[in-house]
């Protein structure tokens, strides 16, 4: 490997290094929030980047846009910006490459004013993280943004050796924010009407009541002419769920047999081997298909291990792990003392209901029954994303419960249920919640369209949760 040749495997990553080239073309019309956020990093921030997250939700397609903003908005001269694969093979393959690539990068950056390197896979390269804190720390003229699959534990223990010195940007699948408006991307007035009705996830944590509802009657005014593509999206969600290479294949055998390959056995089979070398990997998929059958049941590890017909050991080793790989999402039961490591019962969610739907093959639009676990799950899935969040965990004493309890802004108490299958009246455990921790504001997310705030709860439609918190 010398500079030569280091300049021949970059040539076709960086095709705006050559005038008139056509590549923007190419990227799809739908940017991801992500985009902005690492933009904004790069203006305003002295740390590293990294966009992380489950394989195939679009990261090194976020970094593409970035790039484009930087040459076209920026107006960054091309040659200073440089990208690369640690796919590549040619360096894979070699350890030489490995050893001597990224001093190379460095050294063929054009000298004077700042440069801006993008480095795609970097769990790739063996020790990527000294690289990167060697230069960080010598103040070189760069600014590095580093993406890689958040599904290896790997990359996730390096990036950690970083810590104050690089800026985190996890992507997860598509919220349904996010796939409504990849849906409607041809009226520009649809997405606009979400960015003026933002306010939503401000008023709840703030208790509002009443700003909360008219927050959602002005969307719920506003979003009329888009009810019936909201209704139909919704439906769609559920199924497709928020992976977007998955939304253009042909028939559900095909999706079935792409998210078992992608999502569940390159991440079960290579990622997590990874780690640690297991003796019965199938022992984790059993594991883990217990989970997908079971989201939002209250469980303990004996009784999972005992149903799912595996070691305790599989399932106490494995549910951090599975965590950790971006395939599910783990509830707590509610303590009042959130940062506490607390053992004992937990809920579990997908990340994605497409999961489920693949594993379980149940590729079919929901009926009004199990819309209940989809709308359970997505209400889940939405508390995670909120950045105000502590712990999201749940309540339950005897036969009362509360689906979901946000910890946020030090000891303060969001509590939500999610009603989408049963009377929203039946709210005993959201009350005695309230009552136990005196608090005034409490939420219920409902099916009607609707929206009502009495009696210190605001009855709160999905659609609307999901669109403008």
């Amino acid at each position: 490997m010398d500079r030569a040749r280091l300049d021949t495997i970059l040539k076709p990553y960086n095709p705006w290094w050559e005038p008139g080239t056509e590549w923007e073309p190419f990227l799809p019309d739908y940017q991801r929030p992500v985009v902005a956020e690492v933009l904004a990093d790069l203006r305003q921030l002295p740390q590293m980047i990294s966009i992380t997250g489950p394989r195939r939700v679009g990261k090194s397609t976020a970094v593409k846009h970035v790039i484009s903003h930087l040459i076209r908005g920026e107006r960054i001269d091309p040659k200073r910006i440089t990208y690369l694969t640690f796919d590549d093979p040619e360096i894979v393959a070699s350890e030489e490459a490995q050893r001597m690539v990224f001093d190379l990068l460095v050294q063929r950056m054009p000298k004077g004013e700042i440069g801006y390197m993008f480095l795609d896979e970097v769990q790739r390269l063996p020790r990527w993280e000294l690289y990167l804190k060697k230069y960080y720390d010598l103040k070189a003229p760069i600014r590095f943004v580093v993406s890689g699959s958040a599904s290896s534990p790997i990359f996730r223990s390096s990036q950690e050796s970083l810590l104050g010195r690089i800026k985190d940007r996890h992507l997860l699948p598509f919220s349904f924010r996010e796939f409504a408006q990849f849906r409607l991307r041809g009226s520009p007035e649809f997405a606009e009407i979400l960015e003026d009705h933002r306010h939503l996830r401000q008023a709840l944590l703030s208790e509002d009541g009443p700003a909360a509802t008219d927050c959602i009657r002005r969307l719920h005014s506003a979003m009329q002419p888009f009810s019936p593509q909201v209704n139909s999206a919704i439906l769609d969600y559920c199924v497709d769920g928020g992976f977007p290479e998955v939304w253009d294949l042909p028939d559900p055998v095909r999706k079935i047999e792409y998210i078992m390959e992608q999502q569940l056995r390159k991440v079960l089979y290579e990622d997590l081997m990874a780690l640690t070398q297991y003796r019965k990997p199938e022992n984790v998929l059993r594991f883990f298909v217990y989970l997908l059958a079971h989201p939002g049941v209250e469980i303990n590890m004996t009784k999972v291990a005992s149903e799912a017909g595996v070691e305790r050991r599989v399932v106490e080793e494995n549910l951090p792990r599975l965590e950790m790989t971006d395939l599910i999402l783990r509830v707590q039961k509610f303590s009042h003392h959130p940062l506490r490591v607390r053992q004992g019962n937990i809920k579990t969610y997908p990340i994605d209901m497409a999961l489920r739907n693949a594993v379980l093959k149940t590729w079919e639009i929901p009926d009004s029954d199990t819309m209940g676990v989809y709308a359970e799950n997505l209400v889940a899935r939405e508390l995670f994303g909120w950045p105000e969040r502590i712990e999201v965990a749940y309540f339950r004493e005897k036969d009362r419960e509360v689906d979901f309890v946000l910890t946020h802004g030090g000891n303060r108490y969001l509590p939500v249920e999610a009603k989408h299958r049963h009377k929203p009246d039946d709210l005993a455990g959201l009350r005695l919640f309230m009552r136990r921790y005196g608090l005034n504001f409490g939420v219920t997310v409902i099916r009607e369209l609707n929206v009502e705030f009495r009696d210190n709860i605001l009855y709160l439609p999905l659609r609307y949760f999901l669109l403008a918190s």
